[in-house]
C-alpha cells in the first residue's frame, strides 16, 4: 500500500517568517515492510509501484529517508548485506540504483530499536515522476524464518523551484565488477564512455554508487583501501579514496565486526554517493572514465559494486541562493550523535545554490521564546558545494526539550533566489547538569596506550586530560572534577578504534567509564564497546538539581570464550535481577538461570565450557523486563 501525505510547513518563528512556505509530500512505498532474505538465490526484491509527481511540477529537493526496525515475531537480521533500491519507469527496461544501503549487525539489538538515515537523492528528479516500480532488493543468505528487518521507504519531495534546469540522465556504469584479476582486469570493463552534450547543458556531474567486497589475500576489496579516478576527456578530474573509517559510526554497538573500517562503508550506513561536477558546453562531445588503483593478485576474488551517472544541468535559476542543508547540533537525529564535539555551541550546513561564489551570510538562530542572535559568517563556497559552520554563542535553554530555529538571510548581501529551504528547526535537549563536584571513573583494558579521556569547554579550552602515558594496563583511576557554572564535553578517544572492550578482541580486555557523585553513585554509564570515541555534553550549574544514571551498567566479555563469561553489574539501586542463558537460535532453551536478590553491584563469572559448542544468550531480566541481551559464541 502506497502512503501519500501532502503538508505545509511554514516557518514556525513568529519574529522570521519567511515569504514562501515550503510545499512537502512525502510518498511512502515501502511502509514497514518485512524484509527477508531468499538463500535460494541471495537476493530478494520487494516491488512496490507508487505515483511520483507529474513532470510539469517543478521539484526543489527529494530527501530519501530509510528506517529500519525489528521485525514483530522476529529478530533483527544478524548480517552486514548489501541491499539496493531501484526505480524503473512504466513501460522502460532501465533501471537506476538511487540508494544503497549496508544493513548492519543487529544480533544485539532489542525488540524496540530503531534507526533512521537520510540521503539527498534530487539528482534523479528527472526519473521520479508519474508511475514507478520501487523495488528494495535486500541481499544475503541468512535463515529467513526467525531474523530479518522492518523497513520504511520515504520520499521526502519539496516542491519548489529547482536549482538547476535539469536535462539528462546517462547510466555510464552498472556492475559487480572483479578486482585484482590479472586476466580479466576492471578497466576491460571500466572503459571510456563517449557522450554529447544536450544543446542546454551548462555543466554535469557525476554520481557514484561504489563499494568494495569479497576477501581476498590482501583483504580486498571489503578490507583494502585503494583509489579510484574519474577522467573527464582523458585528464583526471578527481581521486578519491575508497575508504572509510567505521569506529565512529553512529549506530553502535553492533553485535559483529562494526568497529572494522572497511571499503567506501561500514555496516549500518545509506550509502552517500560520491559526486564530481564539471563545465559543460552545449553540444559538447565529451568522455568519462573511471579508473580504479592498479592492483592484481594471485587468487582474486574482489569485487568493485559500482553503478555511476552522469547529469547534464542547463542554466542555473539564481545567482544568490543559499541552503540550510540541515541542523547538525542541536539535534534529536541519531545519524548526528556523534558530532556534538562543540557542546553547546550549534552547527548546522550550508550549500551554495548560487552562480556567484558565496562569500557572505547572516545566520539568525534561536531557541524558542528567545530574541533572535545574528551572526555574519565570511568565506567562499563554490556553486553546489556545502560548508559547516559553528554558530558563535552557547545555545542552553532550563527546558528540558525545546525547538531551535536557524534562518539563513542575505547572500552575498543580496536577496536570496529562493527563501523557501532558508530556515529550518530542530529538537534541542537539555544536556545533563552535573554537579560542581564530580568523579570521572575510569579502569583500563590492556591498552591503556589507546586512550586518552579529557574534559573541554565549548570552546576548545581544556580542563582537564588525562593522556594514555599516564595509563597503567587494568587499573582504575578516579579523578575529581571541580567546575565552575558552564557547558563541558566529556571525551574518551581510543586511537585504535575499538573502545574499552570488542568482543574480537578478547585479549585486549575491557574497561569501563563512569561519572559518579561524590557519593559513588553513578551520574552516567558509557557503554564499553564505543569504537572510536565518546562524546558527552554537559552543563553544571550551581544549586540545581542532578539526576542519576538508575537505569543499571551491564557489561558482558569476552562474546567469543572457550567457556568463561564474566558479567559486570553496577546500579544505584537495589534490586532482584535474573541472569539467563539461553540457546541463541531456540531462546526457550535455557541452560542456566541465576537469581540475585536486593542485587546492587558485583562481578560474576560463568564457566559455559560444559555446553555444546554453539551461540548462546546471555539475558539480564530486572523485574520481569529485559535489559540486556548479548550473544555468547562458544567455541573450541
Amino acid at each position: 500500500m502506497i502512503k501519500r501525505v501532502l503538508f505545509f510547513l511554514g516557518s514556525l518563528m513568529l519574529t522570521h517568517q519567511t515569504s514562501q512556505a515550503q510545499n512537502i509530500e512525502n510518498i511512502i512505498s515501502h511502509n514497514q515492510e518485512t524484509i527477508v532474505t531468499d538463500p535460494s538465490k541471495g537476493e530478494n526484491s520487494y516491488k512496490r509501484w507508487a505515483v511520483f509527481p507529474p513532470t510539469t511540477r517543478e521539484i526543489r529537493q527529494i530527501i530519501l529517508k530509510l528506517t529500519f526496525e525489528c521485525p514483530d515475531n522476529m529478530r533483527c537480521a544478524d548480517w552486514d548485506y548489501v541491499d539496493h533500491l531501484k526505480v524503473r519507469q512504466k513501460n522502460d527496461t532501465v533501471d537506476y540504483e538511487i540508494a544503497r544501503m549496508l544493513t548492519p549487525y543487529g544480533g544485539r539489538f532489542q525488540e524496540d530499536w530503531r534507526f533512521d538515515w537520510k540521503v539527498d537523492i534530487t539528482d534523479f528528479s528527472p526519473i521520479l515522476r508519474d508511475s514507478l516500480e520501487v523495488d528494495y532488493i535486500h541481499t544475503g543468505y541468512e535463515d529467513n524464518k526467525s531474523r530479518g528487518w522492518k523497513v520504511t521507504v520515504d520520499f521526502e519531495i519539496t516542491y519548489g523551484k529547482p536549482v538547476a534546469e535539469q536535462l539528462t540522465i546517462h547510466k555510464i556504469y552498472d556492475g559487480n565488477y572483479s578486482y585484482g584479476d590479472k586476466t580479466d582486469p576492471i578497466e576491460n570493463y571500466l572503459t571510456p564512455v563517449a557522450l554529447t552534450a544536450n544543446a542546454q547543458s551548462t555543466y554535469a556531474k557525476v554520481k557514484i554508487h561504489q563499494t568494495g567486497h569479497g576477501m581476498d589475500a590482501d583483504g580486498c576489496g571489503e578490507f583494502c583501501d585503494k583509489y579510484r579516478q574519474v577522467l573527464y576527456n582523458g585528464k583526471v578530474l578527481d581521486t578519491k579514496q575508497l575508504w572509510m573509517e567505521c569506529g565512529d559510526n553512529p549506530l553502535y554497538p553492533q553485535a559483529g565486526t562494526w568497529i572494522f573500517d572497511r571499503a567506501n562503508w561500514c555496516p549500518g550506513y545509506l550509502l552517500q554517493p560520491d559526486e564530481v561536477k564539471f563545465d559543460l558546453n552545449s553540444g559538447q562531445e565529451f568522455t568519462i572514465d573511471l579508473n580504479m588503483e592498479p592492483y592484481e593478485t594471485e587468487k582474486p576474488s574482489a569485487k568493485e559494486l559500482l553503478v555511476a551517472f552522469v547529469l547534464e544541468y542547463g542554466k542555473i535559476n539564481s545567482d544568490n541562493d543559499v541552503t540550510l542543508v540541515d541542523i547538525i547540533s542541536p539535534s534529536n537525529e541519531k545519524i548526528y550523535s556523534r558530532k556534538n564535539e562543540t557542546g553547546a555551541l550549534a552547527v548546522i550546513r550550508i550549500k551554495n545554490n548560487g552562480k556567484d561564489n558565496l562569500k557572505s551570510v547572516l545566520v539568525n538562530y534561536h531557541l524558542a521564546g528567545e530574541k533572535p542572535k545574528e551572526f555574519k559568517w565570511k568565506g567562499d563556497i563554490p556553486f553546489g558545494e556545502t560548508a559547516l559552520l559553528t554558530l558563535p554563542e552557547e545555545v542552553f535553554s532550563d527546558e528540558q526539550s525545546t525547538l531551535f530555529y536557524v534562518e539563513l538571510k542575505r547572500p552575498n548581501g543580496r536577496k536570496d533566489g529562493y527563501k523557501g529551504d532558508n530556515s529550518k528547526n530542530s529538537v534541542y535537549t537539555r544536556p545533563n547538569i552535573l554537579p560542581e563536584s564530580s568523579i570521572i571513573y575510569f579502569k583500563t583494558n590492556n591498552k591503556p596506550g589507546q586512550n586518552t579521556y579529557s574534559v573541554t569547554n565549548s570552546y576548545g579550552k581544556s580542563i582537564f586530560k588525562r593522556d594514555s602515558v599516564d595509563l597503567k594496563p587494568n587499573t582504575a583511576y578516579m579523578d575529581t572534577l571541580k567546575l565552575q557554572e558552564g557547558n563541558y564535553t566529556f571525551k574518551v578517544e581510543d586511537k585504535g578504534g575499538d573502545g574499552l572492550e570488542f568482543w574480537f578482541k578478547a585479549k585486549d580486555g575491557n574497561g569501563t567509564v563512569k561519572l559518579l557523585d561524590t557519593l559513588g553513585q553513578a551520574i552516567k554509564h558509557f557503554n564499553s564497546d564505543f569504537g572510536s570515541n565518546i562524546i558527552y555534553n554537559f552543563r553544571v550549574k550551581p544549586g540545581a538539581t542532578y539526576h542519576l544514571d538508575n537505569e543499571p551498567s551491564i557489561n558482558m566479555f569476552p562474546a567469543r570464550t572457550q567457556g568463561p563469561v564474566t558479567l559486570d553489574y553496577f546500579a544505584n539501586d537495589e534490586k532482584d535481577v535474573e541472569v539467563i542463558i539461553t540457546q541463541q537460535e531456540d531462546e526457550s532453551k535455557i541452560v542456566e538461570t541465576h537469581t540475585y536478590l536486593n542485587f546492587k553491584k558485583g562481578i560474576f563469572t560463568y564457566d559455559l565450557s560444559y555446553l555444546p559448542k554453539m551461540r548462546y544468550y546471555l539475558k539480564v531480566v530486572i523485574d520481569g523486563k529485559e535489559v540486556f541481551k548479548n550473544r555468547i559464541r562458544l567455541k573450541e
